[in-house]
């Protein structure tokens, strides 16, 4: 009997919290789907890597999330492959990949949510709502259902875009903790070797809360001298915090790694991780569940995301008015996490599960009518 083929479609493969997910994800679906992903802005490093774990591969590039011929081909390529599901991911792949999957007929068409501050970008309010309104007409024409990485998502879209409930609903990521490679030294990143390291894990942009990770880093050392050292791991405007850094006096107890592709490898040697994004900019943060994934103890800004994966996860504490030296004392100290709980909702093998189910019960609904509300 023939699989179902299931394509997903998003904007890159480069390394990244929702490349990631699909890096890991999509090669454990291949044992029940035959499994297409698309590209149409960039390949990205885990292009090629996908391709050699049994899913095919195809970069489309195009220019604007409505522009007809890009759709076209788009539809074409399902259409050759006889798609049965196409899952769609962020504003424009939503756009672009479920008109394409409507013109090609595909039986099965779904979207998916990764924010909530980020997730229609457009630069003003007016643009922004536009953006609310395409979205919303394409979903309600044409999607059958839009899935979201947290309830805050879910709740913040439905708000906004006035979909039916029974159109929405959550699918959490999952975390795995395989690597092929044993983990780093502290010697190999040239790193203190008897004091806490307390980490930061992130692109360095806007929204990151880096500017209050410093702050915050500079008060705890003022304090407590040479008692922790802050360890930035992500690419990005590194040199505008390298000077940060050094006006603010702590250049001595701050490494700057740059981009690092095999996190597996490194969040064993910290102590602790720092999480400092503003609240509603990720809509689940990757980071946050990897930390979990590996045991570690969290500070970070309170969020409902945040709140969400603590339902499941101990280790994790929230940002306050105490001392920052205090705060990070105290984090060091919290009790250890038998992390059984989190395995059971954010594991890789949860989302593999959960994902299957969800395409099945799709498919299963298929000559039922999916605007009928279950």
């Amino acid at each position: 009997m023939n699989k179902p083929v299931l394509f997903r479609v998003t904007n890159n493969l480069k390394v990244g919290g929702v490349q990631k997910r699909l890096r890991a994800l999509l090669p454990l679906l291949t044992e029940h789907y035959e499994v297409h992903v698309v590209t149409y802005k960039d390949r990205g490093i885990f292009f090629d890597e996908l391709a050699k774990l049994g899913v095919h591969t195809h970069f489309l590039p195009r220019k604007g999330h409505w522009n007809p011929m890009a759709i076209w081909q788009l539809a074409k390529l399902f259409r050759k492959h006889r798609a049965d599901i196409v899952h769609t991911h962020s504003f424009g792949g939503n756009i672009f990949g479920i008109l394409a999957a409507a013109l090609a007929r595909v039986p099965v068409r779904i979207g998916q949510v990764h924010s909530r501050g980020l997730h229609w970008y457009g630069t003003s309010i007016f643009r922004q709502r536009k953006q609310i309104i395409e979205e919303s007409f394409v979903h309600r024409l044409f999607s059958h259902q839009v899935v979201f990485v947290s309830e805050e998502s879910l709740a913040f879209f439905q708000s906004k875009t006035g979909l039916p409930k029974y159109m929405l609903s959550v699918l959490h990521n999952g975390m795995t903790l395989t690597t092929s490679r044993p983990p780093l030294t502290r010697e190999d990143l040239k790193l203190p070797v008897s004091i806490p390291l307390i980490g930061f894990v992130g692109r360095l942009t806007q929204g990151k809360g880096l500017n209050f990770f410093f702050t915050f880093a500079m008060q705890a050392l003022k304090m407590r001298p040479e008692s922790y050292h802050f360890v930035v791991i992500g690419g990005g405007c590194q040199r505008t915090f390298v000077e940060l850094c050094a006006n603010l006096g702590i250049s001595r107890s701050v490494t700057f790694t740059d981009e690092l592709h095999e996190m597996d490898r490194i969040y064993p040697i910290l102590n602790a991780i720092l999480f400092t994004s503003k609240p509603e900019h990720e809509g689940m943060p990757g980071v946050v569940l990897e930390a979990c994934a590996h045991g570690l103890p969290i500070l970070a800004r309170e969020s409902q995301p945040i709140q969400e994966i603590a339902q499941h996860y101990s280790r994790i504490r929230y940002f306050n008015a105490t001392e920052p030296h205090v705060q990070l004392e105290d984090l060091l100290c919290v009790p250890e996490d038998n992390r059984k709980a989190f395995q059971n909702e954010f594991s890789l093998e949860a989302m593999r599960d959960r994902t299957h189910a969800l395409y099945q019960r799709l498919l299963d609904k298929r000559g039922e009518g999916f605007r009928k509300c279950p």
